[in-house]
């Protein structure tokens, strides 16, 4: 699936991807859209934050 989501993007073609799998949404994400409570706590990249960061957004551990 992931391969698949990658060939698409290579393409140009925008993909949304719902997971709370973390290596996989930092292995083919631009951009990460973290939802805390049914809102949006932040828009990170994996350039900008690493998994830990974007789990303790998730979790309410820190803000962004």
């Amino acid at each position: 699936m992931l391969d698949l989501i990658l060939t698409l993007r290579d393409r140009g073609i925008p993909i949304v991807l719902i997971s709370h799998n973390m290596p996989h949404v930092f292995e083919v994400a631009d951009r990460i859209h973290i939802q805390r409570l049914g809102k949006r706590a932040a828009v990170v990249t994996p350039q900008s934050h690493s998994m830990t960061d974007a789990v303790a957004i998730m979790t309410g551990a820190t803000e962004a």
